[in-house]
């Protein structure tokens, strides 16, 4: 079934995810460079990387990987919300539920963005913050919500997908 090409309009909520997620991976980068050369040679990293050790310690040059990655998610995905007719929907779309059903979709893939930027700059600062013994017990609050985080929003979007689309079958 081909479904139409709609352009959807961006809100300025929409526009203020996009710019507040970049920002986010962009403090990443900058925070690394301004705590590079006191940082020591060995840190923490919170993400799984073949080159951490048994102590979950790596090299201070792995924390680039995290904003390097980010970076390249939060704009596959930015451009990726520009196609909102190559998704995948829970149910069959008819051209006049295209919009809605694109915009709610659109709108989820912003806040997951924005969640994958946060967790750059999470996973950043407690690596630099643990380095210089500044972390405080922090990582234990935060850390077990990340993934609650990310699924959520997810959760959320199917819900309301599935009452609007409901709701458009009967009437």
């Amino acid at each position: 079934m081909s479904r139409p090409k709609i352009k959807i309009k961006k809100t300025k909520f929409d526009i203020t995810i996009e710019i507040l997620t970049f920002i986010l991976i962009l403090v990443s980068a900058i925070l690394i460079g301004y705590f590079y050369n006191q940082l020591p040679d060995k840190l923490p990293i919170y993400f799984n990387w073949p080159s951490k050790d048994e102590n979950g310690f790596g090299e201070k040059d792995l924390l680039w990987a995290s904003p390097i990655i980010c970076g390249i998610i939060g704009i596959a995905i930015f451009k990726l919300n520009q196609y909102p007719w190559i998704f995948n929907y829970p149910t069959d779309l008819k051209p006049e539920d295209a919009e809605i059903n694109y915009r709610i979709a659109t709108k989820m893939l912003r806040i997951i963005n924005l969640i994958i930027g946060f967790t750059c700059f999470v996973l950043t600062l407690f690596s630099i913050l643990a380095a210089q013994d500044k972390l405080n017990g922090l990582d234990r609050f935060l850390f077990p919500t990340l993934p609650i985080l990310l699924f959520a929003p997810i959760i959320y979007y199917l819900i309301k997908t599935y009452r609007v689309n409901k709701k458009l079958k009967a009437d």
